[in-house]
């Protein structure tokens, strides 16, 4: 009987653990769509005055000046977590609207398996898109 009970404890706890862990990435991939999302939100606001004037409402914000502003609020943008890392920008696409697209992409190790996965250096992959449109 104590075998028994020994064995079934073992699995409850593992369920248990599996458990915890899919909830932390994705608790750490919501953090990651906030910030892909107010990166987008950045982007958006990044309007060139040269391609305004040139171009008017069409054109007025770039790809490139889009990048540089995601990337400065990246900067100073406050993570709350540890267990994430190598967050980058991977693509950032600007529509005709004026609609911008950043993809952020980064690396998380999961609670509770995550010395593991450190030790075997090995992580979860997260890649989310945040779109937002200037007005």
């Amino acid at each position: 009987m104590t075998i028994l009970t020994t064995g079934v404890l073992v699995v409850i706890l593992m369920v248990i653990a599996v458990g915890a862990s899919i909830t932390g990435v994705h608790l750490e991939r919501s953090g990651l769509q906030h910030a892909a999302d107010s990166a987008a939100l950045a982007g958006a606001q990044a309007v060139d005055p040269t391609a305004l004037y040139r171009d008017g409402d069409r054109g007025a914000i770039g790809a490139g000046s889009a990048e540089d502003a995601a990337a400065e609020h990246l900067a100073t943008y406050p993570f709350e977590t540890g267990r994430t890392e190598n967050i980058r920008i991977t693509g950032v696409e600007v529509d005709a609207d004026g609609t911008v697209h950043i993809t952020l992409s980064a690396h998380t190790h999961p609670p509770l398996v995550g010395w593991f996965l450190r030790g075997t250096d090995t992580a979860v992959p997260l890649t989310v898109t945040g779109e937002a449109r200037a007005r």
